[in-house]
């Protein structure tokens, strides 16, 4: 006899799976199509990184869900690159389908390395929330987004010139607070 308890937890876990699939599946996408060669296997490793969110106990339990889902999509990578390290006759430490040029950097996450990129991290959402709301937004679709100038003009019912000079200052603002 099945738990209904637990059975509809399983339920919501899922609907937030969904919703969160929904929501961060492109840029883990994204993160993915940007460190392999072969693109064929970028779906499977977003479906994994979401399937391994659902079989975690807890979602509630998790303060940051992004970072969670990044953090595993990372693992994914480093999982393969081990994987194909240990298969005979393939050249040790790379995947077949892993970018050379950042087989090293997804191997390298060492606790000083973590600490400085959450600290980058914490120093650009800063300069970002001193930023005028608009240029905020405009700077987040077009760089998280992938936006287009005029895309962006539309949703937001500016003109293209606006959504550059915002785009500019936003860029500017950035550099000189994160320099």
């Amino acid at each position: 006899m099945s738990d209904p308890v637990r059975s509809r937890a399983g339920q919501a876990d899922r609907r937030t799976i969904a919703d969160l699939s929904v929501r961060y599946g492109q840029a883990v996408r994204r993160f993915f199509s940007r460190r392999l060669r072969d693109g064929a296997d970028v779906e499977d490793l977003t479906q994994e990184v979401f399937a391994r969110l659902l079989k975690r106990a807890e979602l509630g339990e998790i303060a940051n869900i992004e970072g969670y889902l990044f953090h595993t999509a990372a693992n994914l990578l480093r999982e393969r690159a081990r994987k194909a390290a240990r298969r005979p006759g393939d050249d040790p430490g790379l995947d077949p389908g892993l970018d050379p040029d950042l087989a090293e950097s997804v191997e390298d996450f060492s606790p000083e390395r973590i600490l400085l990129g959450r600290e980058a991290y914490a120093r650009m959402v800063e300069a970002l929330q001193e930023l005028p709301e608009r240029a905020r937004t405009i700077f987040v679709l077009n760089r998280f987004e992938e936006l287009s100038a005029a895309e962006i003009a539309r949703r937001l019912g500016v003109s293209v010139s606006t959504v550059e000079k915002d785009m500019m200052r936003a860029i500017a603002h950035l550099k000189a607070r994160l320099a």
